[in-house]
């Protein structure tokens, strides 16, 4: 019983140790895959780390160009502000009449209608300038959400100060406009401090100028550092 016994275990042992050498001969395998595996991992990661670093790229590029165009439009624009308080209003700014519609026009009347088209001429300018901007301002919000509108209000809202006193001040000059009126509007100016002209020095700006430029420096300072990135 007891050689039975050894016999087995004799088997058994050389089975085991069959075993073992046929696993040994599995690890390299398993070695081999497992380096494939890590190495695809890393490739991976590699991979992701650079499509990381081109978006920050691309928004960073996107950023620099939007942020170049957004300051030339804005400079555009304040210049085409401060051309409309001009004091000075040039003969050739002053278009007459057709013929057909002097006829039925006093000599105040034509006066008028020339000066107001010079202001008129002026404003288009400004209009454009503030439509080229509007265009590059939907991209940043975009971008920046909507603290770059934020950071435009006041700017705009010194737009639409100076359109207003400028149209209610011609429209109280207009030899058509109706007595009644004409004194309503008056009282409105009264009211409003006079924008209309620039009567800034060369050693200092005049209230309205000096906002505008406060408020350009909001926007640079906003905008600037975006050229940095």
């Amino acid at each position: 019983m007891a050689d039975e016994q050894l016999v087995c275990f004799a088997r058994y042992k050389q089975d085991w140790i069959q075993m073992s050498f046929a696993d040994v001969t599995i690890v390299p395998i398993g070695v081999k895959d497992l380096v494939i595996t890590f190495a695809a991992l890393i490739g991976a990661w590699v991979a992701v780390q650079g499509l990381s670093t081109w978006k920050r790229q691309l928004r960073g590029s996107v950023e620099y160009e939007l942020t170049r165009r957004l300051l030339r439009t804005t400079y555009r624009w304040r210049e085409s502000v401060k051309a409309v308080r001009s004091p000075m209003v040039w003969a050739q700014e002053m278009p007459a009449p057709s013929d057909e519609d002097r006829k039925s026009m006093s000599e105040a009347e034509i006066q008028h209608y020339g000066y107001a088209m010079a202001y008129q001429r002026r404003w288009d300018k400004v209009v454009d300038a503030r439509d080229a901007l509007q265009t590059e301002l939907l991209e940043a919000e975009v971008l920046w959400g909507k603290q770059v509108l934020d950071i435009f209000s006041t700017a705009f809202e010194l737009q639409r100060e100076l359109y207003v006193y400028i149209y209610t001040c011609l429209e109280s000059e207009n030899p058509r406009t109706r007595p009644g009126m004409r004194e309503a509007k008056e009282r409105v100016l009264e009211k409003r401090r006079n924008v209309m002209y620039d009567s800034s020095t060369p050693g200092e700006e005049d209230e309205f100028s000096r906002d505008l430029s406060t408020a350009i420096a909001a926007i640079e300072s906003f905008l600037k550092p975006h050229l940095r990135k």
